[in-house]
């Protein structure tokens, strides 16, 4: 009786000392950039479309609305377990998270445009927007990067 009494807790001590799955954990962010990924196609789209229809006071609610999702995307990666080594991965998708809060942040700055703005106040806009668009697409590189290096690093390859 007590070496299957040792016997269970020997197995309970090694399955709990193992810690998160690697493969869960990478699921789990992918599944928030999958979130993320829609928040940013569908953002850009109705931002251009507002502006091209010069519908600027819809801008901020789209904005906000945008913000919320990603904030909820953030929290849930941050709440995550961190296997062994894949704490550069969670960061990575941590920071893309936030430069895409920062790209619809920027978009935000539209909803002050009137039908009458100067076409230097769009521009100047259209900039800084595409300034942080620029941002976003490098730090998702960055983090598809993190992710191919936590998955060679776990022994667990990455569905494409």
């Amino acid at each position: 009786m007590k070496r299957i009494l040792f016997s269970l807790l020997t197995v309970l001590f090694v399955l709990t000392s193992c810690g998160p799955d690697a493969v869960k954990f990478n699921d789990a962010i992918a599944k928030a950039n999958v979130a993320i990924t829609e928040v940013s196609v569908s953002y850009d789209g109705d931002l251009t479309n507002a502006v091209n229809n010069e519908d600027f006071a819809s801008i901020a609610a789209k904005t906000d609305s945008a913000l919320a999702k990603i904030d909820a995307e953030i929290t849930i990666v941050k709440a995550l377990d961190v296997p062994k080594g894949g704490d550069k991965f969670k960061e990575a998708a941590l920071k893309t998270y936030e430069s895409l809060r920062g790209v619809v942040e920027a978009g935000k700055g539209f909803a002050t445009l009137t039908k009458e703005s100067a076409i230097e106040d769009v521009n100047k806009l259209q900039e800084t927007y595409q300034t942080k668009v620029d941002e976003y697409s490098k730090s998702f590189q960055e983090l598809a990067v993190a992710q191919a290096q936590y998955a060679a690093e776990a022994g667990y390859q990455v569905k494409k």
